[in-house]
């Protein structure tokens, strides 16, 4: 029998625990008070909104980084070795682990939480008959289609990352509770997403509120971006280039074709909403970087470079050559200034690069800057995938060549199969890179088979939870299964490609 709670937190957000149903639930009356009060009850909601929105920019991302071959390391702190090694390594889903609540804990636990409370919101409207009126104006259906917005990415996320996970509503049996499948739990993210888009429609004066006294978007711009989530969440499910032949690409075209024009980045506010993802991303040892960039990216840039760092310790590479300007303004070369990388830790993982696209002064968490959720660019990529996939590779370069592949980096494609799929990586690798959230270049180069072989290509339940619901515990890569479920045959590996664009 599955049994699964997440506690409303003294009015709090921010995490909940997972505890057997026969525990009493102290903060019920808090609950209860919150929502009784308009004003209370909007905060409540919006404080979900801002949950997740964090969720996507959180700590966790920098794992999914590292599978992708966007940054490099030997360091070990919190595991961040055991996801750029090579060979590849499995995931270590064991309670022993002290990194699992940030690494396969992470997702799970953040976006399971956004959906407990968006389930919270949609009860007590739809199964209490509760209204939310403020000052004689009903805001019932803002506040609802806001938590199936919520809902539905959240449930999109865990269709993303991990191989099964909870479909749970309001009404939900806790005692029948079972685990979907991926594919189950996308259906139902959907099915939210929309449902918030028609109730959003039907609403004059519809705002959601990405943080508390943070930016608001409008009902036009509410629908379009979560047309952009369906477009992102649909063309990235697949966990192999088999499985994505049967994505259905005029429908993700649709959702693309109806997406944001204008880049996701609402403005900062120092220890309430920033982006801790690039925080640790872009942290700068003056002149390392603490994770440098991978030489993917610069092999990306110049075909010429090798794909893995020299062994030989006399050997320093020279800076990329490229027409591209953005190797200057996104990355810095450091030479043979390295460090925490270990060359006893594996040589070939160096680089010469470090990022600085988005970079602080070593503090994200300040007042006043972007904080980049989703960039506007990625739905130009997406197009361009599209008909990459329908094999029209005209309409591809076209999509490419209205992006920032040619007005910001100046770069041609040719439209020939191989070209445009070598394009796509390209910017999704550069462009996209910290400007979109976590995994979107790992979900890029699964649904192409571009990993390296034995990547996870998705994330078990973490055992934490499976101990709870006394489930066999299982988890996927290494360089051993390489080509069982969950993991990355590196058919169609990064390191293996012709750079020709």
């Amino acid at each position: 029998m599955k049994k699964v709670i997440y506690l409303l937190t003294a009015l709090g957000i921010m995490s909940c625990s997972q505890e057997e149903f026969n525990i009493p639930n102290d903060n019920q009356a808090d609950a209860g008070r919150v929502l009784a009060n308009a004003g209370d009850f909007q905060n409540f909601n919006v404080s979900n909104h801002s949950a997740l929105m964090t969720s996507q920019i959180a700590f966790t991302g920098i794992y999914f980084r590292g599978l992708a071959d966007q940054f490099s390391t030997t360091n070990a702190f919190s595991g961040f070795w055991d996801f750029c090694d090579q060979p590849r390594r499995q995931i270590i889903n064991s309670t022993s682990n002290d990194d699992l609540p940030s690494q396969a804990g992470g997702g799970w636990n953040d976006f399971n939480s956004v959906i407990n409370n968006a389930n919270i919101v949609i009860g007590n409207i739809e199964i209490d008959g509760n209204t939310v009126i403020d000052e004689d104006n009903d805001l019932t259906n803002q506040e609802l289609a806001g938590a199936y917005f919520d809902k539905g990415i959240a449930q999109g996320y865990l269709a993303l990352i991990y191989n099964q996970a909870y479909i749970v509503n309001p009404d939900t049996d806790p005692n029948t509770l079972e685990f979907s499948t991926y594919q189950e739990v996308f259906a139902a993210a959907v099915a939210n997403i929309e449902q918030a888009i028609s109730i959003a429609q039907g609403e004059s004066g519809f705002q959601y509120a990405i943080y508390p006294n943070g930016e608001v978007i409008d009902q036009s711009r509410f629908v379009a971006l979560a047309n952009s989530y369906l477009a992102r969440l649909t063309i990235g499910m697949p966990r192999t280039n088999a499985e994505a032949q049967s994505v259905d690409y005029d429908a993700v075209l649709a959702y693309a074709n109806n997406g944001i024009t204008e880049d996701l980045a609402p403005t900062s506010t120092e220890a309430v909403f920033f982006n801790n993802l690039q925080d640790w991303s872009l942290f700068d040892l003056s002149p390392a970087g603490y994770m440098p960039t991978d030489i993917k990216i610069q092999r990306l840039f110049d075909p010429s470079y090798d794909t893995d760092y020299p062994l030989d310790e006399t050997v320093v590479l020279d800076p990329v050559v490229t027409d591209d300007p953005r190797v200057d303004e996104y990355y810095a070369y450091v030479g043979p200034e390295f460090g925490f990388l270990r060359a006893s830790r594996g040589r070939q993982l160096f680089s010469s690069y470090k990022t600085i696209k988005f970079f602080n002064g070593n503090n994200q968490n300040q007042t006043g800057i972007p904080v980049n959720i989703f960039a506007a660019a990625e739905l130009d990529y997406i197009k361009a995938e599209c008909y990459y996939r329908k094999g029209d590779f005209a309409s591809a370069v076209a999509a490419l060549d209205a992006s920032p592949r040619v007005s910001k980096g100046n770069q041609s494609t040719t439209a020939a199969a191989d070209n445009v799929l070598n394009a796509l990586l390209y910017e999704v690798s550069i462009e996209l890179d910290l400007a979109s959230g976590m995994c979107i270049e790992w979900a890029f180069m699964r649904r192409h088979d571009m990993l390296q072989a034995g990547s996870p290509t998705m994330f078990p339940v973490p055992a934490s939870e499976l101990e709870i619901t006394q489930d066999e515990i299982y988890t996927f890569g290494g360089e051993t299964a390489a080509g069982q479920e969950g993991t990355a045959t590196g058919d169609n590996d990064w390191r293996n490609r012709d750079f020709i664009y």
